[in-house]
């Protein structure tokens, strides 16, 4: 049973999702469980894919030089992994707050981190119509508000919009999941007063809904963009042994 200071400690900063203890702040964890995140510290710069081996982030992999996405750069914090995917899961499908807050602190401190020229604006991934009805929120809107509100960037979440509602991504390779998003994505107008925009989302699979968001958002500047995809976390690439570390 809790003390009385315990639950004087937890009302002013509620205790850590990862392990309990009354040490965590108002993001919902603790330093202890920050340190412990799988976080993605070696990886590529455009694409954020997980290196194997202590390269930094200033490395661009063979795939981005091969095939350049519409991007130039990618911030993602963490490896999709135990406890990022829970907490991704009860962020989006139940809606759990605390879980958002942990995440959006997550990558707000990568992003400060980094050190980055901060973007002109922020774009959340959109979600079609459809499926924010059925979900409630839109959970990249949900942590673009809070980003731009911390960094000062505005952020613009009617700027896009998802005009197909595609159906699951999960199981494709990154060509069938680019097919399958092909015109997904609309931009309402011309883009003149932007030069620099960060798109956020969850979670990177294999890059192909922020390139084709990056791809409608060239085709809308008559102007050159610099792009980049915030996002918490990067799914691990087929027989990667980096979840053993």
């Amino acid at each position: 049973m809790w003390s009385i200071i315990d639950q004087i400690k937890a009302a002013f900063a509620p205790p850590c999702l990862l392990c309990g203890s009354l040490d965590g702040n108002l993001d919902n964890h603790c330093q202890a469980c920050y340190n412990d995140l799988p976080h993605n510290i070696d990886c590529c710069q455009i694409c954020a894919l997980p290196f194997h081996q202590t390269l930094g982030t200033q490395v661009i992999c063979g795939m981005c030089l091969r095939q350049p996405p519409k991007l130039d750069k990618s911030l993602v914090a963490l490896h999709y992994l135990p406890p990022i995917s829970s907490l991704v899961h009860a962020f989006k499908d139940n809606n759990d707050q605390a879980a958002g807050r942990l995440l959006s602190a997550c990558l707000l401190a990568y992003i400060k981190a980094q050190q980055p020229a901060l973007p002109d604006v922020i774009i959340p991934m959109p979600l079609h119509r459809q499926r924010l009805l059925s979900r409630g929120f839109n959970q990249a809107e949900v942590m673009a508000q809070r980003i731009g509100k911390v960094l000062g960037i505005p952020c613009h979440n009617d700027l896009c919009q998802r005009q197909i509602n595609t159906p699951s991504q999960q199981g494709l390779n990154k060509q069938q999941r680019q097919r399958n998003l092909r015109n997904a994505f609309v931009v309402n107008k011309p883009i003149t007063e932007f030069r620099h925009i960060a798109i956020i989302d969850d979670v990177i699979t294999t890059g192909a809904s922020v390139n084709i968001l990056g791809q409608a958002l060239r085709r809308a500047s008559p102007q050159p963009l610099y792009i980049e995809a915030w996002c918490v976390a990067r799914t691990l690439p087929p027989k990667s042994k980096l979840h053993l570390h």
